[in-house]
């Protein structure tokens, strides 16, 4: 009688038993299910796992041929190194591994040159109990060992060194790496081998090609990955492209240093640039400014060279650098440019796109059509699509009619695939100009054409920033989109620790700037922007998904370009970025993160949504409620009714987080709260930063409603036009008048909408473009997308109906004017622009705080006289800055004297801030105004107000 045994194979969920004969085993699934990649191969001697199972003898199992399976009753095939179990983690490893640090440790018993060789092909690692049967098994995770084994910290792509070509990849998982080169109508003319394949860094060579200079190129890469289990050769482009084809189907061999793409005078210009705490902001696409710009040549329209045309050297003035030109005169410093390198989303080659001002057929042309597309087209036939849109708008201003057309969510191919526009957060290429944004996206002329916007902004006297968006790819696995994955695969981006699943919490596929060479990659990134581009400032989408000490490198390493050798004062590039603290990554759970209250000290900045949820409120809702000390229902009673108790309690809390707001929203400052207890701004999560630099102080950007799209959301509905742009000066004034960083999305001074879009990524250009001649500033032009509006579509109506929102060209003319002037009274002291936090300790006060205060007033001041310590202004003694967010005048007792009008409000264009005034120590503001006093220094410092409790 056979010998009755019970196997119980979790994995695989199958249970056999022999009580009776069993059935031949080729009648029985006999595979052992591999679970996931729950195996961390962390250095080159360990490797972290938990089989979840008792088993007695572990093994890595590797195949150059990608043919391994797990057999229930038989060892696997193919090559293997055996395991020890090896107590915990520790050091250095157990840091970067913190998330999976407790988890079981095993040894590996291998030389290097095995491990070399298991790397570049399929990895499983299986668990055996004591009779040799497998029961578990997984694929392995292997950034750690990668780091170990082949972190290379020189240079890649395209090298040239004299009169010398070579070309440097790091792909060191891949079994075989040759290069295709192509002529310029991408037929193959050569196919070279590499020269050196180097086992210790994973580096292919290739060299003596400089006979191939300016010619297109593709590497071959033969490399095993985990999306099909197989071996594959893919075709790839450079993933340190410098230079790229149309669509960038092509990598482009480009000497940067070639003077045929760089612009006259290119090479003397030097960016001596301000101090990050005299910095102001602008942020703007690249699409945005100028498509609509009739000022400017329509080949130019929506491109790098509509920044040329800026009135210099002879070239005319556009409207649009008109513009830039009056605010830069007022003091702003920096424009802000969304992403401009290469992007997956947009079609480069114009004649597979729609744009708005085609004829309307062309839609059916191009992406196809279904009954009512060809009806559609049939109708409108050639009339231009935006034509259609206006008539469309002028008819019915909350039409759904042109998202139909846009989106047609019956069709599968839409009109918003096919536009020349998208934000950009898809980057395909990190080191490369977009092609969409140039004159001709072949090849370099889109480097002359970023060269020579870059220096046109100089021209009139902007610094000039990126965005970066090293936080995800586009996609990973054999897409067309995806490079890093292709060259090194399951190495660029963070994987779940269990199934081994690409993390995408930040929309798309994350990177993982913890391990070497992605980090490495960022910081070689930035670093040629800065010298090859002259880039002054990179604003970073995501950044908490970055470990802290990768941002702390980076300003390292930008701090050693110099004005001489590089043409840029590396120390003062400005780096800031989107901190938020969310996903697989947040609370630092695998590293200590680049988050708003990790940064302290470090002087990078993030964005500081505490003060812009107090001045404006949260994002728009239906109920209305999440409103701000501008525009809450405390202050305008007529609105709808509500609890006055809660509202009056959360109009002091948001008092408090805009104090604290504009002091740079320093964790240490002290003040007395609204409860009269005296705090720090740290006090209720509310300030982080260390450094005022560190605070980026908004109100609105690209993302979510405009700010005067939410604003409108939370007025009373009956408000005048005139009161609603008040709100609206004077929550751009608390950003203005603060410490920090003042950041404002470009058109917000001229009254700008996208008709309530909280989210136009991909909305075209119909909701984004900006008018510059004033005639239409996009409020009321049809409802939103629905893609992220449509529960909302209801109250949104009701808004972009209401009669009394009539923007008209006097009121943005008016906004825009005011805005300067507000920049003006900014830059006229350096009072407004404390370089420390002890500075800000010391010399800025606040009056009317804790529980008595008058409610819907911050009345701060900023002292240059003897209390203060040094002069800082030799003209004043101090400044006095009265927000009063109530519909009426106030009055509010200071006890201080001698203090006037500031001379930018005293000769302004508002005529109602002239009204305030400051008699017997009783200052007093009329309604819904930001009045700035100034106390004039007569010889030495006097006396003036510092911080009582500092």
């Amino acid at each position: 009688m056979r010998l009755s045994i019970v196997f119980l194979f979790i994995a695989a969920g199958v249970l056999i038993t022999s009580c009776s004969t069993p059935e031949p085993v080729s009648e029985i699934s006999t595979e052992l299910k591999i679970d996931g990649a729950s195996a961390h191969w962390v250095s080159s001697d360990l490797l972290i796992w938990d089989p979840g199972v008792e088993a007695d003898r572990y093994e890595i199992h590797y195949s150059r041929k990608a043919d391994l399976t797990i057999q229930s009753f038989d060892i696997p095939s193919g090559e293997s190194i055996s395991l020890e179990t090896d107590g915990i983690l520790t050091g250095y490893l157990a840091d970067k591994f913190r998330h999976i640090s407790e988890r079981p440790v095993f040894s590996v018993d291998a030389e290097k040159d095995e491990l070399r060789r298991a790397l570049k092909g399929q990895l499983i690692a299986v668990a055996y109990d004591s009779n040799r049967i497998p029961v578990s098994a997984t694929r392995v995770q292997t950034h750690g060992v990668i780091d170990d084994l082949y972190t290379y910290d020189g240079q890649l792509g395209p090298i040239y060194s004299g009169d010398d070509l070579s070309l440097k990849l790091w792909a060191p998982t891949a079994q075989e790496v040759t290069l295709s080169i192509f002529d310029d109508d991408k037929n193959e003319i050569e196919t070279i081998e590499a020269v050196q394949n180097n086992p210790e860094n994973g580096v292919w060579e290739f060299e003596n090609l400089i006979e191939w200079d300016r010619n297109f190129y593709r590497f071959n890469v033969t490399v095993f990955h985990p999306e099909n289990n197989q071996i594959n050769t893919f075709e790839v482009t450079d993933p340190y492209s410098v230079s790229l084809s149309t669509d960038s189907h092509y990598s482009q061999f480009v000497n940067l240093k070639d003077d045929n793409i760089k612009p006259a005078g290119w090479d003397q210009l030097k960016k001596e640039l301000p101090h990050p705490a005299d910095i102001t902001l602008y942020e703007a696409h690249m699409r945005d400014f100028s498509i609509i710009d009739k000022s400017i040549p329509e080949e130019h329209r929506g491109t790098y060279m509509a920044f040329t045309h800026n009135g210099e050297k002879g070239s005319n003035l556009s409207d649009a650098m008109a513009h830039l030109k009056r605010l830069s005169e007022s003091g702003l410093t920096h424009l802000h440019l969304l992403p401009i390198n290469d992007i997956a989303s947009i079609k480069e080659d114009t004649n597979n796109r729609v744009d708005l001002d085609d004829p309307f057929n062309r839609i059916c042309e191009i992406i196809g059509t279904n009954d009512q597309l060809a009806e559609d087209c049939e109708k409108y036939g050639t009339t231009p699509i935006r034509e259609v849109f206006e008539s469309l708008s002028e008819d019915d201003p909350t039409t759904l009619e042109i998202q139909r057309i846009y989106r047609s969510p019956e069709h599968e191919n839409k009109l918003a695939d096919y536009d020349g526009f998208n934000w950009g957060y898809d980057p395909f290429h990190f080191n490369t100009p977009e092609g969409s944004f140039a004159t001709n996206p072949e090849g370099v002329q889109r480097i002359l054409e970023t060269r020579e916007m870059v220096q046109a902004l100089d021209e009139i006297g902007l610094n000039i920033v990126v965005d970066v968006v090293y936080n995800h790819t586009h996609a990973t696995g054999s897409s067309r989109f995806s490079v890093l994955d292709k060259m090194v695969p399951d190495y660029y981006h963070r994987l779940d620790p269990n199934s081994g699943d690409v993390e995408t919490s930040t929309c798309c596929s994350n990177t993982a700037a913890e391990f070497n060479m992605m980090e490495n990659l960022i910081i070689d990134s930035v670093l040629l922007w800065a010298k090859e581009y002259k880039i002054d400032s990179f604003r970073f989408d995501l950044m908490g998904h970055h470990p802290r000490y990768v941002m702390e490198r980076l300003t390292e390493e930008l701090a050693k370009l110099t004005l001489e050798e590089d043409g840029v004062d590396g120390k003062n590039i400005y780096i800031y970025g989107e901190g938020w603290n969310f996903g697989e990554v947040a609370d630092n759970r695998i590293f200590d993160q680049a988050t708003q209250f990790m940064m302290g000290g470090t002087g990078i900045g993030n964005f500081n949504d505490r003060s812009r949820d107090g001045i404006r409120g949260g994002n728009y809702t239906n109920n209305r409620r999440d409103q701000g000390f501008t525009n809450g229902r405390y202050l305008f009673p007529n609105d709808d009714t509500g609890d006055e108790n809660e509202e009056l309690a959360a109009l002091l809390d948001q008092g408090d987080r805009i104090r604290v707001g504009m002091t740079g929203n320093l964790a240490d400052y002290p003040y007395i709260n609204r409860n009269g207890e005296s705090v720090t701004g740290g006090n209720e999560m509310i300030g982080y930063a260390e450094l005022p630099q560190e605070s980026v102080n908004y109100i609105d950007k690209h993302d979510n409603e405009t700010l005067w799209d939410n604003t409108q959301s939370k007025l009373p509905h009956d408000l005048e036009m005139d009161e609603r742009i008040r709100v609206h000066l004077l929550s751009q004034a608390m950003i203005n008048f603060g410490q920090g960083v003042p950041f404002h999305q470009m058109g917000t001074d001229i009254l700008r909408s996208k008709s309530m879009d909280r989210n136009s990524y991909d909305s075209g250009d119909w909701y984004n473009a900006i008018d510059f001649t004033l005639e239409n500033n996009n409020w009321g032009i049809g409802l939103p997308p629905g893609w992220d509006n449509s529960d909302l579509w209801d109250g949104q109506r009701e808004f972009l109906s209401n009669p009394n929102i009539d923007i008209q060209k006097e009121h943005m003319e008016l906004s825009h004017q005011l805005f300067r002037e507000q920049l003006e009274i900014r830059y006229s002291s350096p009072l407004f622009r404390l370089p420390t936090g002890d500075e800000i300790n010391k010399r800025v006060a606040y009056h009317n705080t804790g529980p008595d205060q008058i409610p819907g007033i911050i009345a701060m001041s900023y002292s240059d006289g003897v209390c203060s310590g040094n002069d800082l202004d030799s003209s004043l003694d101090g400044v006095l800055i009265i927000f009063n967010s109530s519909l009426d005048e106030q009055s509010i007792e200071l006890n201080l004297s001698g203090m006037t009008l500031h001379p930018s409000q005293v000769n302004g264009s508002d005529e109602i801030v002239k009204e305030s005034r400051i008699e017997n120590g009783m200052v007093t503001v009329p309604g819904l105004t930001a009045a700035v006093f100034i106390k004039e220094q007569n010889g030495e410092q006097g006396e003036f107000v510092c911080n009582p409790i500092e």
